[in-house]
This record gives structure tokens, C-alpha cells and sequence, in this order.
């Protein structure tokens, strides 16, 4: 990693369209895009833990990166950011999502809902349906090397408390979101925690996304610079902020946008924007620990 390096550690369906961004600028930036799930874990655990650690920005939305931008704030690493930068859009700041530090910013939010299958009845309609006894035993989760089976398990533990327990003890962690999706199509799953970009179609039309009563769990996306980053480190960030790569992640990401004005995508717009925010603190809580080895403990 060097001063002119591009971490974006972020889902496919946005990384494409991201690429193609970088290169029209024509910026005098070297892409590192990662291949797996496990390559952005392990950038995100060893992020300022050694040279070459810390590129010149980041993209990314794993727990263990924003743990370690908390921990680098005060060492002279990373730059502050600007306040040119827009600020976050009120429905953000109102649930506290505001950001704890002036080195890193949201750049839009990641929403998990559910993906449920149409079997399924009495319908699922929100996350405490998953400790049913008809469906606890029947959900796929994303991997390990991703941040949901530890969100999941805090997130259903704070909801439903014991009431929780089989869900969390069952849950299948072998696919990733796209593959759930395709499974509980096939009638393997009942129900799953995925993205909307993936969650709202089946090709044989045994599913349908389902945006929580409560709220869909929101994942911040930060962005971060270092504080010798190239100046076209700094005009990246600029554009991520920008009404056009905003109006991107919505539309074509089923993102939630960070920048006030732009509009959310079809299903929220419907849900009314309803997001359960477990807050700063317990996001970070939610990073392997660095002696940890293999999966989330």
C-alpha cells in the first residue's frame, strides 16, 4: 500500500461501477480492489498495524477497520477531514448515526432485511418471526468472514433476548448473500439475512424481501484518508460525496445514501426509512478481537 493506493473493500454490486468512476477521473491513483470476503477481514484486522497496512483511502464497512481508525485517530496517520465535505443527512444524525471522529466518514449505509421464503405462513414481517419455531432452525446468514453472524447474534439477542437462543444456535453460515438467496429460492431455507440489491428477486419466485416492522440493521460504509495520501486521494473522496455517485449507490446499490437530498432507493422509500442503529460502540464490539483465530468468536 502507498500514498497513491485505493483500498475498496465493498460489495460487488458497487464495485464495478466504482472502478469505472476511478479510471474516468483519470486521478493518479493505484486500485486495490479485493477478491474475497477474507482478504477485506484480514485488510480490515491488520489495517495501521504495520508498514504498508494503510493505503492512501479506504473504503469500507467492516467493524475491525473502524475499530482501528478509532485507534490511529490520535497517532498523526490519518488526515482529518474536511468540512467541504457535505454533512450527513438528517434521518442519519436523528438515529445517532453520526460519526465519533473527524478522521472518517459515512459514505452510505448498507441495510440488512430479510429475505423470506413465500411458504412461509403466517408471513414473516420482522426480525422476532425468525425465533418462530416453525423458522429458528431454518436461516442462512452470510460467513464468518463477513460482519453478519455477529451482528445477528447481537442484534436478535437485543430484540428478543432468550427468546433468540435456537435462531442464533441454527443458523446456517455457509453462503454468501447472493447464494442464500438462490437456496431459499430452492426451497432449502426459509429465511435469510441478506442486502436488498439481492434480496428482491428469485427467478422462481419462492422468495420475497422483506424490510423489517422494526427496521432493516444498518452497516455503515467509511471512507478514511492518510494524512500523507496523494491529493487525488483527497479528489476521490470529493466525487464519493458527489450528488452522481450518491445518486448510484441508491439507485443502482440499494444503498442508503449519506448526503442530504438524494433520494433512497424504491423499498425504503416504501419502509419510510425505518432502520434499527445499534449505535457506534456496539459496531465496534462487534470486530474479532486480534487474537483471535479463524472465525468470530
Amino acid at each position: 500500500m502507498t500514498t497513491r493506493s485505493v483500498y475498496l473493500a465493498i460489495a460487488p454490486n458497487i464495485l464495478r461501477r466504482t472502478v469505472q468512476d476511478l479510471a474516468r477521473l483519470n486521478l493518479s491513483l493505484d486500485l486495490v480492489p479485493p477478491q474475497t470476503h477474507q482478504e477485506m477481514l484480514d485488510f480490515s484486522k491488520n489495517y495501521g498495524h504495520g508498514e504498508g497496512t494503510v493505503p492512501g483511502l479506504t473504503l469500507c464497512a467492516y467493524p475491525e477497520f473502524v475499530r482501528n481508525l478509532l485507534r490511529l485517530q490520535k497517532t498523526g496517520m490519518l488526515a482529518p477531514l474536511p468540512d467541504s465535505l457535505p454533512p450527513m443527512r438528517r434521518e442519519l444524525t436523528s438515529i445517532g448515526m453520526a460519526e465519533p471522529s473527524s478522521y472518517f466518514r459515512v459514505v452510505g449505509v448498507v441495510p440488512f432485511v430479510i429475505a423470506a421464503a413465500r411458504s412461509v405462513s403466517p408471513p414473516i414481517e420482522d426480525w422476532e418471526d425468525l425465533c418462530r419455531p416453525d423458522v429458528c432452525e431454518s436461516i442462512a446468514v452470510p460467513p464468518h468472514d463477513t460482519p453478519l453472524p455477529a451482528l445477528f447474534d447481537t442484534m436478535m439477542t437485543s430484540l428478543c433476548g432468550e427468546r433468540a437462543a435456537r435462531a442464533i444456535a441454527a443458523k446456517n453460515t455457509d453462503h454468501t448473500p447472493l447464494d442464500i438467496n438462490k437456496h431459499l429460492d430452492a426451497g432449502n431455507f426459509l429465511a435469510g439475512v441478506s442486502i436488498p440489491a439481492f434480496s428482491r428477486n428469485f427467478r422462481e419466485g419462492n422468495g420475497y424481501m422483506v424490510w423489517p416492522r422494526s427496521g432493516a440493521w444498518p452497516v455503515p460504509l467509511v471512507a478514511c484518508v492518510r494524512k500523507d495520501a496523494s491529493p487525488d486521494a483527497m479528489e476521490f473522496l470529493h466525487f464519493l460525496f458527489s450528488n452522481e455517485y450518491q445518486r448510484f449507490l441508491s439507485e443502482s446499490g440499494s444503498l442508503i445514501p449519506a448526503v442530504e437530498g438524494i433520494p433512497w432507493f424504491e423499498e425504503m422509500d416504501r419502509a419510510d426509512g425505518r432502520l434499527l442503529w445499534p449505535g457506534w460502540d456496539a459496531l465496534v464490539s462487534l470486530a474479532i478481537p486480534d487474537n483471535a483465530q479463524g472465525g468470530r468468536e
